[in-house]
């Protein structure tokens, strides 16, 4: 068996090379080499405050060759653009050809911009901290603009109210930010409850909402919405949704209607390939698990014992038996609200536990502390907007 090639260092990723790197005496002398299109790790339940000014990117980055040395792994970086399973080679877009003996798919999802052309030109997007500072630039060079957000999940809701809290607290009048979503409303799929107390927030923000809306025609400076209305001197920023990458479609393997790669119980998509993270899709009590830190962070963990047990010949595999902690959806003005192992949670509190897994979920010390620092010197008077 040859060596070990991990498509992704993301959160999942960095888990699997921590681990790989404690074992690495049982991995028999086989190296583990990571592909990244990137050269940083970028925390990415972090880039809404990054694109509203309350953390600086710097802070929620890791320069991926030092840290995976550390852990006794290599790293090149390129944009994978075709795995043939057949001959075990992974190509790269620079035409580089790497063997590999056991792979690991860590790569998550991105944009999803569904084809539109001209969206992806005119948009910003939040797939990495170097868009979430492009965003932040943008609206401190041009706070009076409207800022149109289409798509009203998780990632929409924490951007329009990370630049809405932006523009209040540097008393800009005239910038605007608006929510677009296609869906009857916002948060679709989570309880009433949550979709009351984020659209409370969200008015308090200012931030105004279009339900049952979509983006019709996008220009230069200029959006229309399926419901007729036209803004000029506008601002486009999507989050309608995600998708694995282009070279996820090209594999051979089982996928789900989102296209991510469908895992068994041990995150194996074959005998010598593994997939963790947003990319993996689990089935637990009859639907695919969502995409979570804590899920992907317990992916990785199976997928590396597993990853081990295959180098070495075992047969038992171990089984992946998710537990869910909860989930939380923070708001920019200082509360936030979900549920946490079964119990509901909301206001202040839930914004500090979100913080909490934000600094746990960290990879570094550094990253640590540069987040604590931000949090504590912040000088949004959050009292204002709460109430």
């Amino acid at each position: 068996m040859g060596d070990i090639v991990v498509i992704g260092a993301g959160l999942a990723g960095l888990r699997l090379a921590r681990i790989l790197g404690r074992r690495r005496r049982r991995l028999e002398g086989r190296h583990v080499l990571f592909i990244d299109a990137k050269d940083t790790f970028d925390y990415l339940p972090a880039l809404p405050d990054v694109a509203g000014g309350r953390l600086k990117a710097r802070h929620v980055q890791e320069s991926l060759a030092p840290y995976l040395e550390r852990q006794g792994a290599n790293v090149t970086r390129g944009e994978v653009v075709r795995v043939d399973t057949d001959a075990k080679e992974v190509s790269l877009a620079d035409g580089r050809v790497l063997g590999y003996g056991v792979l690991v798919i860590a790569c998550g999802t991105v944009t999803n911009f569904y084809g539109l052309a001209d969206v992806q030109t005119q948009a910003f997007k939040l797939d990495t901290a170097n868009d979430a500072v492009a965003l932040y630039d943008a609206v401190r060079a041009h706070p009076d603009k409207k800022f149109v957000v289409v798509g009203g999940g998780y990632t929409g809701v924490e951007i329009a109210g990370n630049v809405a809290l932006y523009l209040r607290r540097h008393r800009v009048k005239k910038g605007t930010v608006m929510l677009v979503e296609k869906a009857e409303d916002i948060l679709s799929t989570l309880p009433e409850w949550m979709r009351d107390y984020c659209r409370v927030n969200l008015s308090r923000l200012k931030v105004a909402l279009y339900p049952e809306c979509s983006l019709a025609q996008v220009g230069a400076d200029t959006v229309k919405l399926s419901n007729g209305i036209v803004l000029t001197d506008a601002v486009l920023i999507w989050s309608a949704g995600v998708r694995p990458p282009a070279f996820v479609a090209t594999l051979p393997y089982k996928k789900d209607r989102q296209g991510r790669l469908i895992v068994d119980a041990g995150m194996r998509c074959a005998e010598d390939c593994f997939a963790v993270g947003d990319v993996a899709s689990f089935e637990h009590r009859g639907r695919p698990l969502r995409m979570a830190v804590q899920h992907a962070v317990a992916e990785a963990d199976v997928a590396a014992a597993n990853v081990v047990r295959a180098c070495l010949g075992h047969g038992r595999v171990k089984k992946f038996r998710p537990f869910d902690w909860g989930y939380l959806v923070p708001m920019a003005n200082g509360s936030a609200c979900g549920k946490v192992m079964g119990v509901r949670v909301a206001g202040r509190l839930g914004w500090v536990l979100h913080y909490f897994m934000c600094l746990l979920r960290s990879v570094s010390g550094r990253m640590r502390l540069g987040i604590l620092r931000d949090l504590v010197t912040d000088n949004t008077p959050l009292r204002r907007w709460h109430t």
